[in-house]
């Protein structure tokens, strides 16, 4: 059988036309797929010896691994995705379609960084793989040191499906009213440009504690019942209901006094309350312009530390006002 592409739904994969749903009876992929090659080995993890059953449609570029604990069913698929050199065990053939996330291939969605590996979160679905073309984000060290690893790695695509757990009844928690926000009842600072407004507010709330409550986008998900936000799954997009609170936000004006230097940098933390796994890749948060009228309410301003995320035009304003550049 050939194919043209493997897509990943919330809840279930395509293999061309062909949609299968968990779990995955390995009788029924390999009718789809055709006698796939048996390979087993064992391997010693934590101190056991694990015996390791692993099916191979080597024509394809496929890989799926049985589930330990039942035989009759695979709990992930591996897609090789490029020729070149690769681990034991894995598919002689590449696959010469496309593998896709919803309706986007792979490599250009959206996915979470974390110690080297790219994920991404469909529904019940996780897509591990390697990104070389980012390997510029990693530190020096560490591209030395990983990068056989990361270069085989990233010839494969994982494909691996987690099933639902059964929710234990919780017992009922005290509702909670910590993002609340209430309309302040003395004057407050006026903002022309949004995302300015958020460099203030990483001064005034995640360095300083004046502003409170700390921001923190697990906690407000959890007190949010309008409807249910997903940070792991929601969260490669702005989380609208988190943009609207920051935009409502009122700043007390008496804490303007309070804000003696600023940080423009793609790391800041109210960045991530927003938007979770934001990859600093767009301009979605640069500060292109800064008013005169919003500017001037921090008269104890005397210095701005620019690494990114600030256009030439805003930083010609500080100039302006007398504010050092570092």
């Amino acid at each position: 059988m050939s194919f043209d592409k493997i897509v990943v739904e919330n809840d279930c994969l395509w293999f061309g036309e062909t949609r299968v749903e968990p779990p995955f009876d390995r009788e029924k992929i390999d009718a789809l797929l055709g006698a796939p090659r048996v390979d087993e080995w064992d391997v010693e993890f934590l101190g056991k010896n694990e015996h390791n059953i692993t099916c191979l449609w080597d024509e394809l570029g496929i890989r799926a691994d049985t589930d330990n604990d039942d035989r009759s069913t695979y709990k992930s698929f591996s897609v090789y995705v490029k020729d070149g050199e690769r681990y034991p065990h894995s598919a002689a053939g590449t696959f010469t379609g496309k593998v896709m996330v919803g309706r986007k291939e792979y490599s250009r969605c959206k996915m979470k960084y974390d110690c080297l590996i790219h994920e991404l979160k469909r529904g019940y679905f996780h897509v591990y793989t390697f990104l070389i073309d980012e390997l510029d984000s990693i530190d020096a060290g560490d591209k030395d040191k990983y990068m056989d690893t990361l270069i085989k790695s990233s010839r494969s695509v994982q494909i691996s499906y987690e099933p639902p757990k059964p929710k234990a009844k919780a017992a009922a928690k005290p509702k909670t009213t910590k993002y609340k926000l209430t309309k302040c009842d003395e004057p407050v600072l006026v903002f022309d440009n949004f995302n300015f407004k958020l460099v203030v507010i990483e001064q005034l709330m995640y360095k300083k504690g004046l502003l409170t409550p700390k921001f923190d986008i697990y906690e407000f998900a959890e007190e949010y019942k309008r409807r249910k936000i997903d940070v792991d799954e929601d969260g490669y997009e702005p989380i609208k209901e988190s943009l609207k609170w920051f935009k409502d936000l009122q700043i007390p004006a008496r804490l303007a006094d309070e804000v003696t230097e600023l940080l423009f940098d793609g790391g800041l933390s109210v960045y991530h309350g927003i938007y979770p796994f934001w990859d600093g890749e767009d301009e979605y948060f640069d500060v292109t312009r800064i008013s005169e009228s919003e500017l001037s309410q921090f008269k104890n301003l005397k210095e701005a530390i620019v690494v990114s995320c600030v256009s030439q035009a805003a930083i010609k304003t500080l100039k302006d006002h007398g504010i050092k550049i570092s």
